[in-house]
């Protein structure tokens, strides 16, 4: 599982790779064997302020957010050099990720093909619009609405997902004419900086359009970042807490904010579910990139009458997941992150056996010759709906599973019963049914039966703790763009 390759490590501020001012490095560890797969810059908050300023300069001083024919053309280089790179970025998201092989090509190479999307945005999106006249005190004037970007785009991303989550924000924010900074996690830089090093070598992107970061301290980068009053929007995806900690931060000056915070996502089987499909995408939906996903159905609310059936179901189904060597490509369950978050999903299923819970299968750590960081592929059943390991986000490979008595309504109240609302799934054999639930659903998201939304052209967004604001579709477009109007005389 040891990988050899040479990854580009460095800061990439201003047009160039540098190290950090500090010297300073930190190395980059393989989630499966605890090998080091690179070591990286480590970034102060003088580098953070460094990349700011290149931002700054190119947000103000070159026709990138006007030039849309060029900033199209730099996009489509970008997407072309991407995919020609995209077996390095799927070895890349299993090297330092963890990702399992097989879900990269979701990951990596339909993200790069959904970019056609938002570059095609580019040309037919209605940068102005003409208002017909309008009279008021004693004056007729036309109106012009114009849209502009924001300026510079402070994006910060997770783990789970470093390519994906990177590319949304980058791709997203340079098509709407924005200069970046893209700050990465600490545990998974190596994405971004090999995306700069694609943009670097392979487009006419201009110096300081975009720049990443990497810092083995998410709090000092991140609070350089978040208190810079040079950035005009932050676009972040990651957990409620840091999320409302940007956000009081972007409160000074008030700046645009736009958070995807995560989510316990209610999967709910209807007593008339077709129970083959419904247990198989219900765990497949939750055992994905070994349940280290926001939008993942974590928690399956299911009705008495099928309950003791769809537990066995669930049981034989989860026990039998191939989990271990992400490099394999039979492998659905690979190893967790970092052994900090192994110890909270630890401690998530064992506090909710002490309060009466039961472990179907799985249940505690794996071992894979000694070394990774591994927890078995989980069914915790007979959870209460108000348990912790009901309201709060695993995220690892763990499955919670509810009984609720009654109808429809009462399905709808107990999934509605959580803080979160990033997804939701319903499984019914009556689609009239599945929808009436659905449109009661308290989540951006919502999945009847064998469907999934994830799509470049369709809004991704959450309620409640899960976040404020859209990334994807033309509502997401429309989040990293400001509306000016203009007003001239209207002169017959």
């Amino acid at each position: 599982m040891t990988t050899s390759v040479d990854y580009e490590g460095r800061l990439f501020i201003g047009g160039e790779f540098r190290e950090a001012s500090s010297g300073l490095r930190y190395a980059v560890i393989n989630p499966a064997d605890q090998s080091v797969v690179a070591s990286v810059a480590d970034a102060g908050p003088e580098d953070v302020a460094a990349a700011v300023s290149a931002a700054r300069i190119a947000a103000d001083t070159t026709d990138w957010s006007t030039n849309h024919d060029f900033r199209r053309r730099c996009l489509t280089q970008l997407q072309a050099a991407l995919r020609e790179a995209a077996p390095q970025f799927r070895q890349l998201a299993t090297a330092e990720a963890g990702t399992p092989q097989q879900a990269t090509v979701t990951h990596v190479d339909a993200m790069i093909e959904d970019m056609d999307y938002f570059n095609g945005l580019i040309g037919t999106w209605h940068w102005e619009e003409d208002l017909p006249a309008y009279d008021l005190m004693g004056m007729s004037s036309n109106r012009r609405i114009r849209y502009e970007p924001y300026g510079v785009v402070g994006a910060i991303t997770p783990w789970n997902a470093p390519f994906m989550t990177n590319l949304w924000k980058v791709a997203h924010a340079l098509a709407t004419g924005n200069t970046v900074v893209l700050k990465s996690a600490p545990d998974t830089p190596l994405s971004a900086a090999l995306i700069a090093k694609v943009a670097a070598e392979s487009t006419d992107i201009p110096t300081g359009v975009l720049n990443t970061i990497s810092s083995s301290d998410k709090a000092i980068a991140g609070e350089a970042l978040t208190t810079d009053p040079r950035v005009d929007l932050f676009h972040f995806t990651g957990s409620p807490a840091v999320g409302q900690r940007i956000a009081q931060n972007a409160a000074v000056g008030i700046r645009h904010v736009v958070l995807e915070l995560g989510g316990k996502s209610a999967n709910v089987l209807l007593p008339d579910a077709d129970l083959d499909m419904a247990t198989a995408l219900g765990v497949g939906m939750c055992m994905a990139n070994s349940g280290q996903g926001c939008a993942l159905a974590t928690r399956m609310v299911v009705h008495a009458d099928i309950y003791d059936e769809v537990v066995a179901r669930l049981e034989a189904a989860v026990s039998a997941l191939p989990w271990g060597d992400p490099t394999d490509l039979g492998t659905v369950v690979g190893p967790i992150i970092r052994e900090e978050q192994l110890q909270r999903i630890e401690g998530l299923v064992d506090r909710a056996v002490a309060a009466g819970a039961r472990v179907v299968t799985g249940g505690r750590r794996a071992d894979v010759n000694g070394k990774g960081f591994w927890y078995l592929p989980t069914v915790v059943a007979d959870v209460d709906e108000n348990a912790e390991i009901a309201q709060e986000e695993v995220f690892g490979p763990v499955l919670t599973v509810i009984r609720y008595v009654g109808d429809d309504d009462e399905a709808v109240r107990v999934a509605n019963n959580s803080r979160y609302g990033l997804s939701a799934y319903v499984q019914s054999r009556d689609e009239d049914r599945a929808w009436n639930v659905a449109n009661r659903l308290k989540a951006g998201t919502v999945n009847i039966n064998n469907s999934f939304y994830l799509s470049p052209d369709s809004p991704f967004g959450g309620y409640g703790i899960s976040g404020d604001g859209v990334e994807h579709g033309e509502a997401g477009f429309r989040e990293y763009l400001q509306l000016k109007t203009i007003a001239s005389p209207n002169n017959p």
